[in-house]
């Protein structure tokens, strides 16, 4: 009888006042794995809250470049630019959102790990098209600083896909310095719009092909978002 009186009483027991069990976990079974281009992106971050600029090499897997490289390299519709610009004899085109190129660069994991490179959640593909640019021999681009399209000034993000050029990409640090450098393959360059001085001097020997990508915490597109919209519209 005792027995049955004290199993009856621990079943009428709050569930807040029963003692936990010695086998509950005490954290949660899975925990998030840290990023596996953590250690690789801290020198990136790093420079980034530094300067407003940096670059990351190695962005993508192989697969995934070889096969924005293939698509990237199927686009012949490249023109000369309409829009007056710092770049001279550079030629480029808007990509279709379902190109290789724009699904790798807009995917979540790479939105994802741009955010944290650059230390701002908010950031989401823009609402800009991306532009495939090719700079062949005699081309190049002066000392400039991006141009801000929407409210707040967006990242640009360039990849390079192919560099078969003598050209280096070469920007003005916080410190007052300028650091040049050859971008390989696979590389992006990360500047924020009205940031870093930067430019590229003349190709005198082969060529470089990369793309454009933006992203931004803003939707409202300012009047330069609508001036550079029209960039490749053919003239009459």
């Amino acid at each position: 009888m005792l027995l049955v009186l004290l199993l009856r009483a621990a079943a009428l027991t709050p569930p807040t006042l029963r003692r936990p069990s010695f086998f509950a976990p005490t954290q949660p079974a899975e925990t998030r794995p840290p990023s596996a281009y953590e250690d690789t992106d801290i020198e990136a971050r790093l420079a980034f809250a530094r300067d407003g600029l940096c670059v990351v090499e190695d962005f993508f897997d192989d697969e995934t470049f070889a096969a924005c490289q293939r698509a990237a390299r199927r686009q012949t519709e490249l023109k000369p630019e309409t829009l007056e610009s710092v770049a001279v004899g550079r030629l480029g085109c808007f990509l279709e959102p379902r190109d290789p190129v724009v699904v790798a660069l807009s995917r979540p994991e790479s939105v994802e790990r741009l955010r944290r490179i650059c230390g701002d959640e908010r950031l989401e593909p823009a609402d800009f098209p991306v532009e495939l640019r090719r700079y062949p021999v005699g081309s190049s681009m002066g000392w400039h600083k991006d141009e801000v399209l929407y409210e707040e000034p967006q990242l640009e993000v360039v990849l390079t896909l192919e560099n078969t050029s003598d050209s280096q990409t070469r920007w003005e640090r916080a410190d007052g310095s300028v650091r040049g450098t050859w971008l390989p393959p696979n590389s992006l360059l990360l500047v924020k719009a009205e940031g870093a001085t930067h430019g590229v001097t003349t190709v005198r020997r082969g060529d470089r092909l990369i793309a454009k990508f933006v992203l931004t915490a803003s939707p409202v597109k300012l009047q330069a978002w609508y001036d550079n919209i029209l960039s490749y519209q053919a003239q009459p």
